[in-house]
């Protein structure tokens, strides 16, 4: 139970491999859509993408904190966007992929970490200095430097754009960035439960009351693999600094009506959802009953809805190429 409540803190707050090409496998012989898996070369690392499908749009699929093509972080057996990805292939191109130090990718590099100091002051909801210019310059696991390992990814594995990005928990940080440097590829976002830019020091704030116990777990989960705890205070700091990057894109909020947490906690996602909801003209917010923060896994025709809805937005909006 300790280890399920962990995770819900934290993350709703928040084959064969080949190395010069893709490798084609049937995966769906009834709807006879193929699949390529494989690692791509991004310059500098491999990432692991799973591509399936054809069309006008393209959906791209990012998971949440620890997981990947499969839900490493709960149960590696569950591949994590199989059921959605395998529905939204029949009339859009998708990828779904291990992010760096994820799955089958390599284990990328990390930022030099925070003082300690600056990140207790951080997670206690305290102001530390950020400076934007760091980011110019080497790589990581922030936000920005998974949407430029995406936009890579994209690029060398010939998905093009227009993007409709679907995002689970804090890879919505990621997308935030995505558009902030690629405006013109993102056509949509799909954010299935995602994160904002103050879920750490929500998190603990609401866990000071309700689960103190827990508080030291929750902060000593974090690892080099998907991202140190000073790299994912960068990613929120860097969504703050990001501007009014997603004013024009339409923009959907998968929310669950109740993961189990309690009232307290679900005032507390309600009232960001509804922040959340102020950062686009274009946004609408869909709950989701009878479902935890994989969405994905316990409702998945919620998102396969919400996803072909976008498709046909983004169709309507003329922004297909």
């Amino acid at each position: 139970m300790k280890r399920i409540s962990i995770k819900k803190l934290f993350s709703a707050l928040l084959v064969t491999v080949l190395a010069s090409s893709l490798s084609t496998v049937n995966v769906m012989a009834k709807e006879s859509i193929k699949s390529k898996e494989g690692l791509v070369n991004i310059g500098g690392k491999k990432l692991n993408a799973k591509i399936m499908g054809h069309g006008n749009v393209s959906v791209v699929f990012d998971s949440g904190y620890g997981d990947g093509l499969y839900t490493y972080s709960e149960d590696p057996t569950f591949e994590t966007w199989g059921t959605v990805q395998a529905e939204i292939a029949k009339k859009a191109k998708t990828i779904a992929y291990d992010r760096a130090g994820l799955g089958l990718s390599d284990a990328g590099q990390n930022r030099p970490s925070l003082s300690d100091a600056d990140i207790k002051t951080f997670v206690n909801g305290g102001n530390i200095p950020f400076d934007s210019s760091i980011f110019n310059k080497g790589t990581g696991k922030t936000a920005i430097d998974r949407a430029r390992d995406l936009h890579a990814l994209l690029d060398n594995a010939k998905i093009k754009a227009p993007y409709i990005l679907v995002v689970h928990s804090i890879s919505m940080l990621e997308a935030v960035e995505f558009a902030k440097l690629y405006p013109r590829d993102v056509a949509g976002i799909v954010s299935v439960d995602g994160s904002w830019d103050s879920v750490m020091e929500d998190a603990v704030a609401w866990a000071k009351v309700e689960m103190p116990e827990m508080i030291d777990l929750f902060l000593g989960q974090f690892t080099s693999a998907d991202g140190t705890i000073s790299e994912e205070i960068q990613s929120e700091l860097q969504v703050r600094h990001a501007g009014d990057v997603l004013r024009n894109i339409p923009f959907t909020i998968l929310h669950p009506i109740d993961e189990g947490m309690g009232d307290s906690y679900q005032k507390m996602t309600d009232e960001k959802i509804a922040e959340w909801k102020k950062w686009s003209n274009y946004s609408k917010e869909i709950l989701v009953p009878n479902t935890s923060h994989y969405i994905m896994k316990d409702n998945p025709q919620y998102v396969i809805n919400a996803v072909n809805d976008m498709i046909k937005t983004v169709e309507n909006r003329g922004k297909c190429k």
